[in-house]
Protein backbone atom coordinates (compact mmCIF):
# COMPACT_ATOMS: atom_id res chain seq x y z
CA UNK A 1 0.00 0.00 0.00
CA UNK A 2 2.97 2.32 0.98
CA UNK A 3 4.68 1.57 -2.50
CA UNK A 4 1.15 2.14 -4.17
CA UNK A 5 0.35 5.86 -2.55
CA UNK A 6 4.19 6.81 -3.40
CA UNK A 7 4.04 6.18 -6.86
CA UNK A 8 0.44 8.37 -6.91
CA UNK A 9 2.08 10.91 -5.12
CA UNK A 10 4.96 10.82 -7.81
CA UNK A 11 2.63 10.39 -10.63
CA UNK A 12 0.82 13.61 -9.17
CA UNK A 13 4.30 15.40 -8.60
CA UNK A 14 4.98 15.11 -12.35
CA UNK A 15 1.80 15.80 -13.69
CA UNK A 16 1.65 19.32 -11.77
CA UNK A 17 4.82 19.98 -12.80
CA UNK A 18 3.87 19.34 -16.43
CA UNK A 19 0.52 21.55 -15.71
CA UNK A 20 2.87 24.36 -14.67
CA UNK A 21 5.22 24.56 -17.76
CA UNK A 22 2.35 24.72 -20.03
CA UNK A 23 1.05 27.97 -18.13
CA UNK A 24 1.47 31.17 -19.87
CA UNK A 25 4.26 32.72 -18.08
CA UNK A 26 3.37 36.33 -16.64
CA UNK A 27 6.94 38.58 -17.11
CA UNK A 28 7.68 42.12 -15.88
CA UNK A 29 10.48 43.33 -17.51
CA UNK A 30 12.69 46.52 -15.77
CA UNK A 31 15.00 46.58 -18.92
CA UNK A 32 14.20 47.98 -22.43
CA UNK A 33 16.83 45.37 -23.35
CA UNK A 34 15.47 42.66 -22.03
CA UNK A 35 11.69 43.99 -22.95
CA UNK A 36 12.91 43.38 -26.66
CA UNK A 37 14.19 40.38 -26.44
CA UNK A 38 11.12 38.64 -24.54
CA UNK A 39 8.92 40.52 -27.57
CA UNK A 40 11.09 39.13 -30.04
CA UNK A 41 11.33 35.90 -28.84
CA UNK A 42 7.39 35.79 -29.16
CA UNK A 43 6.06 36.63 -25.29
CA UNK A 44 4.58 39.73 -26.10
CA UNK A 45 1.33 38.38 -24.89
CA UNK A 46 3.02 37.83 -21.30
CA UNK A 47 4.37 40.73 -21.05
CA UNK A 48 2.39 42.73 -17.99
CA UNK A 49 4.78 44.95 -16.50
CA UNK A 50 7.48 47.50 -17.85
CA UNK A 51 9.20 50.79 -17.47
CA UNK A 52 8.42 53.73 -19.48
CA UNK A 53 11.41 53.16 -21.91
CA UNK A 54 10.11 49.71 -23.09
CA UNK A 55 8.49 49.32 -26.42
CA UNK A 56 5.50 47.35 -25.23
CA UNK A 57 1.92 48.24 -24.19
CA UNK A 58 2.07 46.66 -21.39
CA UNK A 59 1.47 48.39 -17.79
CA UNK A 60 4.12 50.57 -16.77
CA UNK A 61 5.45 49.24 -13.47
CA UNK A 62 8.21 51.87 -12.68
CA UNK A 63 11.83 51.68 -13.04
CA UNK A 64 14.50 50.39 -10.73
CA UNK A 65 15.06 53.09 -9.46
CA UNK A 66 11.04 54.13 -8.50
CA UNK A 67 9.14 50.53 -8.83
CA UNK A 68 5.39 51.24 -8.73
CA UNK A 69 4.75 47.88 -6.26
CA UNK A 70 1.03 48.90 -5.94
CA UNK A 71 0.68 48.49 -10.41
CA UNK A 72 3.14 45.69 -10.20
CA UNK A 73 1.08 43.87 -7.79
CA UNK A 74 -2.15 44.10 -9.87
CA UNK A 75 -0.19 42.54 -12.70
CA UNK A 76 1.28 39.84 -10.15
CA UNK A 77 4.06 38.50 -12.65
CA UNK A 78 5.31 34.99 -12.11
CA UNK A 79 8.58 36.45 -13.74
CA UNK A 80 10.37 40.04 -13.28
CA UNK A 81 13.54 40.26 -15.35
CA UNK A 82 16.27 42.86 -14.33
CA UNK A 83 19.57 43.90 -16.30
CA UNK A 84 22.38 42.98 -14.08
CA UNK A 85 23.93 45.41 -12.48
CA UNK A 86 26.70 45.76 -9.42
CA UNK A 87 23.63 47.20 -7.44
CA UNK A 88 20.91 44.07 -8.55
CA UNK A 89 17.21 44.91 -6.98
CA UNK A 90 16.22 47.07 -4.37
CA UNK A 91 15.14 45.97 -1.22
CA UNK A 92 11.88 46.72 -1.02
CA UNK A 93 11.27 44.96 -4.87
CA UNK A 94 13.31 41.60 -2.99
CA UNK A 95 10.95 41.85 -0.44
CA UNK A 96 7.44 42.05 -2.09
CA UNK A 97 8.51 39.13 -4.43
CA UNK A 98 9.92 36.59 -1.85
CA UNK A 99 6.27 37.73 -0.25
CA UNK A 100 4.50 37.34 -3.32
CA UNK A 101 6.49 34.24 -4.73
CA UNK A 102 7.71 36.32 -7.46
CA UNK A 103 10.61 34.91 -9.46
CA UNK A 104 13.81 37.41 -9.63
CA UNK A 105 15.83 36.50 -12.54
CA UNK A 106 19.08 38.92 -13.17
CA UNK A 107 20.38 38.50 -16.73
CA UNK A 108 23.57 40.20 -17.91
CA UNK A 109 23.11 42.80 -21.47
CA UNK A 110 25.92 44.64 -21.65
CA UNK A 111 28.78 42.94 -23.62
CA UNK A 112 28.70 41.40 -26.76
CA UNK A 113 29.16 38.06 -25.40
CA UNK A 114 26.38 39.02 -23.00
CA UNK A 115 24.28 39.72 -26.31
CA UNK A 116 25.16 36.63 -28.24
CA UNK A 117 23.39 34.43 -25.24
CA UNK A 118 20.67 36.78 -24.44
CA UNK A 119 17.89 35.43 -26.13
CA UNK A 120 18.93 32.01 -24.10
CA UNK A 121 19.14 33.57 -21.01
CA UNK A 122 15.67 34.75 -21.17
CA UNK A 123 14.37 31.68 -22.35
CA UNK A 124 15.97 29.98 -19.42
CA UNK A 125 15.11 32.54 -16.97
CA UNK A 126 11.09 31.96 -18.29
CA UNK A 127 11.77 28.12 -18.31
CA UNK A 128 9.59 27.15 -21.40
CA UNK A 129 10.14 26.74 -24.88
CA UNK A 130 9.92 30.14 -26.05
CA UNK A 131 7.29 30.62 -29.61
CA UNK A 132 10.23 31.79 -31.48
CA UNK A 133 13.68 29.93 -31.57
CA UNK A 134 16.71 31.94 -29.34
CA UNK A 135 18.93 30.62 -32.09
CA UNK A 136 17.20 32.80 -34.69
CA UNK A 137 17.82 35.68 -32.78
CA UNK A 138 21.21 34.84 -32.33
CA UNK A 139 22.21 34.01 -35.98
CA UNK A 140 20.87 37.09 -36.85
CA UNK A 141 23.80 38.79 -34.65
CA UNK A 142 26.34 36.69 -36.12
CA UNK A 143 25.76 37.57 -39.64
CA UNK A 144 26.46 41.33 -39.03
CA UNK A 145 29.54 40.68 -37.27
CA UNK A 146 31.38 38.74 -40.08
CA UNK A 147 34.43 40.67 -41.18
CA UNK A 148 33.65 44.32 -43.31
CA UNK A 149 36.60 45.15 -45.34
CA UNK A 150 35.26 48.97 -44.35
CA UNK A 151 36.37 48.68 -40.93
CA UNK A 152 39.60 47.70 -41.63
CA UNK A 153 39.74 50.28 -44.19
CA UNK A 154 38.60 52.89 -41.22
CA UNK A 155 41.15 51.33 -38.41
CA UNK A 156 42.25 52.84 -35.70
CA UNK A 157 38.90 54.12 -35.12
CA UNK A 158 37.39 55.61 -32.50
CA UNK A 159 33.52 55.32 -31.77
CA UNK A 160 31.42 58.14 -30.30
CA UNK A 161 27.74 58.38 -28.90
CA UNK A 162 28.30 62.47 -28.48
CA UNK A 163 31.00 64.90 -29.79
CA UNK A 164 29.62 67.73 -27.47
CA UNK A 165 30.62 66.74 -25.19
CA UNK A 166 32.82 64.17 -26.73
CA UNK A 167 31.80 60.79 -25.48
CA UNK A 168 33.20 57.63 -26.51
CA UNK A 169 32.29 54.06 -26.20
CA UNK A 170 35.22 52.14 -24.31
CA UNK A 171 36.81 48.91 -25.64
CA UNK A 172 34.45 47.05 -23.15
CA UNK A 173 31.39 48.46 -24.60
CA UNK A 174 29.03 45.74 -26.83
CA UNK A 175 29.20 48.14 -29.68
CA UNK A 176 33.92 48.18 -29.57
CA UNK A 177 33.64 44.54 -29.75
CA UNK A 178 31.40 44.48 -32.39
CA UNK A 179 34.04 46.61 -34.80
CA UNK A 180 36.56 44.43 -33.15
CA UNK A 181 35.01 41.44 -34.34
CA UNK A 182 33.98 42.85 -37.79
CA UNK A 183 37.47 43.19 -38.25
CA UNK A 184 38.50 46.74 -37.44
CA UNK A 185 40.55 48.01 -34.72
CA UNK A 186 40.24 50.42 -31.65
CA UNK A 187 42.22 53.64 -30.91
CA UNK A 188 40.76 54.09 -27.64
CA UNK A 189 41.68 51.35 -25.19
CA UNK A 190 39.98 52.44 -21.99
CA UNK A 191 37.11 51.07 -20.77
CA UNK A 192 33.66 52.24 -19.93
CA UNK A 193 32.18 55.63 -21.79
CA UNK A 194 34.91 58.25 -21.21
CA UNK A 195 34.01 62.27 -21.59
CA UNK A 196 37.53 63.17 -23.90
CA UNK A 197 38.53 66.56 -24.27
CA UNK A 198 39.31 67.20 -27.84
CA UNK A 199 43.13 66.84 -26.92
CA UNK A 200 42.02 63.24 -25.56
CA UNK A 201 40.39 62.37 -28.30
CA UNK A 202 43.12 62.54 -31.24
CA UNK A 203 45.77 61.41 -28.91
CA UNK A 204 44.74 58.45 -29.43
CA UNK A 205 45.88 58.51 -33.37
CA UNK A 206 42.91 57.35 -34.95
CA UNK A 207 42.32 57.13 -38.64
CA UNK A 208 39.13 57.52 -38.30
CA UNK A 209 36.29 58.92 -35.86
CA UNK A 210 32.76 57.80 -36.23
CA UNK A 211 29.90 59.24 -34.62
CA UNK A 212 26.79 56.99 -33.82
CA UNK A 213 23.84 59.05 -33.25
CA UNK A 214 19.75 57.44 -32.45
CA UNK A 215 18.28 61.06 -31.12
CA UNK A 216 15.14 62.37 -33.17
CA UNK A 217 16.54 65.42 -33.36
CA UNK A 218 20.32 63.90 -34.36
CA UNK A 219 19.05 63.60 -37.72
CA UNK A 220 19.93 66.77 -39.52
CA UNK A 221 23.18 65.86 -39.16
CA UNK A 222 24.55 68.27 -42.01
CA UNK A 223 24.22 70.74 -38.87
CA UNK A 224 26.35 69.38 -36.25
CA UNK A 225 29.88 68.29 -35.55
CA UNK A 226 30.82 71.18 -37.72
CA UNK A 227 34.11 71.59 -34.44
CA UNK A 228 34.77 67.99 -35.02
CA UNK A 229 34.88 68.21 -38.72
CA UNK A 230 36.89 71.26 -38.52
CA UNK A 231 39.43 69.13 -36.65
CA UNK A 232 39.41 66.20 -38.36
CA UNK A 233 39.98 67.89 -41.92
CA UNK A 234 43.25 69.75 -39.88
CA UNK A 235 44.79 66.33 -38.88
CA UNK A 236 44.06 63.90 -42.09
CA UNK A 237 41.44 61.79 -39.99
CA UNK A 238 37.96 60.78 -41.79
CA UNK A 239 34.94 61.63 -39.81
CA UNK A 240 32.16 59.46 -40.66
CA UNK A 241 28.54 61.04 -38.76
CA UNK A 242 25.55 58.31 -38.97
CA UNK A 243 22.27 57.69 -37.44
CA UNK A 244 21.67 54.33 -36.68
CA UNK A 245 19.59 54.54 -33.66
CA UNK A 246 19.06 50.51 -33.44
CA UNK A 247 22.81 49.78 -33.06
CA UNK A 248 22.46 51.47 -29.81
CA UNK A 249 20.18 49.23 -28.80
CA UNK A 250 21.56 46.33 -26.65
CA UNK A 251 18.96 43.60 -27.53
CA UNK A 252 17.66 41.83 -30.63
CA UNK A 253 17.49 44.66 -32.78
CA UNK A 254 21.15 45.62 -32.54
CA UNK A 255 21.51 42.92 -35.52
CA UNK A 256 19.57 45.62 -37.58
CA UNK A 257 21.30 48.47 -36.61
CA UNK A 258 24.60 46.77 -37.37
CA UNK A 259 23.09 45.91 -40.86
CA UNK A 260 22.86 49.53 -41.30
CA UNK A 261 25.75 50.52 -39.99
CA UNK A 262 27.92 48.40 -42.31
CA UNK A 263 26.01 49.56 -45.02
CA UNK A 264 27.00 53.42 -44.04
CA UNK A 265 30.57 52.62 -43.14
CA UNK A 266 30.65 50.69 -46.88
CA UNK A 267 29.52 53.48 -48.57
CA UNK A 268 31.82 55.87 -47.26
CA UNK A 269 34.81 53.95 -48.19
CA UNK A 270 33.02 53.45 -51.72
CA UNK A 271 32.89 49.81 -51.14
CA UNK A 272 29.54 47.89 -52.70
CA UNK A 273 27.36 46.23 -49.51
CA UNK A 274 28.30 43.30 -48.72
CA UNK A 275 25.33 40.22 -49.53
CA UNK A 276 24.73 39.66 -45.80
CA UNK A 277 21.42 39.35 -44.78
CA UNK A 278 19.61 38.82 -41.30
CA UNK A 279 16.37 37.07 -40.75
CA UNK A 280 13.62 39.70 -41.00
CA UNK A 281 13.28 40.81 -36.88
CA UNK A 282 10.88 43.54 -38.32
CA UNK A 283 10.46 45.85 -40.81
CA UNK A 284 13.15 45.75 -43.87
CA UNK A 285 15.86 48.27 -43.76
CA UNK A 286 15.37 51.31 -46.08
CA UNK A 287 17.95 54.37 -46.33
CA UNK A 288 17.37 57.18 -43.70
CA UNK A 289 20.35 59.43 -44.24
CA UNK A 290 23.54 59.67 -46.32
CA UNK A 291 26.91 59.70 -43.68
CA UNK A 292 28.21 63.20 -43.29
CA UNK A 293 31.72 63.14 -44.65
CA UNK A 294 34.24 65.26 -43.58
CA UNK A 295 36.81 66.52 -46.19
CA UNK A 296 39.55 65.17 -44.43
CA UNK A 297 38.43 61.96 -46.80
CA UNK A 298 40.58 58.80 -46.10
CA UNK A 299 42.96 57.84 -48.49
CA UNK A 300 42.05 54.26 -50.10
CA UNK A 301 45.52 51.57 -51.19
CA UNK A 302 44.18 50.88 -54.73
CA UNK A 303 45.45 47.19 -53.88
CA UNK A 304 43.15 46.77 -50.81
CA UNK A 305 39.93 44.65 -50.95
Amino acid sequence: MALVMAACHEEDSVKTLADSSNTPPRIASFSPALTATVVALGWEQSLVGRTPWCASTAPIVGSLNDVDLETLARANPTLILIQQTQTGAPPQLEQVARAKNWKLEFVPATSLDDLRHLPFAVANAVGQPAPIRPQLLVDALEKQLAPCAASQILSPAILLYSDQPIGAFGADTYLAQAWVAMGGTLALTSKGNPNLSMEELFATQPKSIIVIVGAVGDKDLAQSHAVLDDACSKRGVSLLALYAPKSLLPGPELATGLQQFRAEIQRFCGLQAQPIQAPALDAPLTPMNSPHVSTGQIKQDADRP
